[in-house]
């Protein structure tokens, strides 16, 4: 029963997404709610609080769950010199049409080259 339940919801949630892209070819997203987090915040096995884990996960969550295409790329630097993203959905089975929007973006910025400073 309770497979059945997710299931449907499951279906819902695709054919919300589904629905915008009638209207869209392309989202342009942020890919964590959050900058990358500094060393400090993970424990000494690699682990974080599982609160901070779902908000970096909160906006990539919905399409891998409809199974839309997407992929993650550099954008900016925040304050702190910290890495921020964007990510480029696409509609289900258009994976070349992400891929192409991604590389002409590259093609259009410097942010995939650039990297933030080094401290020791």
């Amino acid at each position: 029963l309770d497979y059945a339940k997710a299931w449907v919801r499951r279906q819902k949630a695709c054919q919300v997404i589904d629905d915008l892209f009638e209207q869209v070819d392309l989202l342009l997203w942020p890919t964590m709610g959050a900058a990358a987090l500094p060393l400090e915040e993970f424990s000494a096995d690699g682990n974080m609080l599982p609160e901070r884990a779902l908000n970096l996960l909160r906006l990539t969550t919905p399409f891998s769950l409809t199974g839309n295409p997407v992929i993650s790329l550099p954008c900016c630097f925040n304050r702190g010199g910290l890495p921020l993203s964007i990510q480029i959905i696409g509609r289900r089975g258009e994976e070349s049409t992400v891929m192409q929007a991604g590389y002409a973006y590259e093609q259009a910025t410097e942010w995939h080259k650039q990297r933030p400073p080094y401290e020791e």
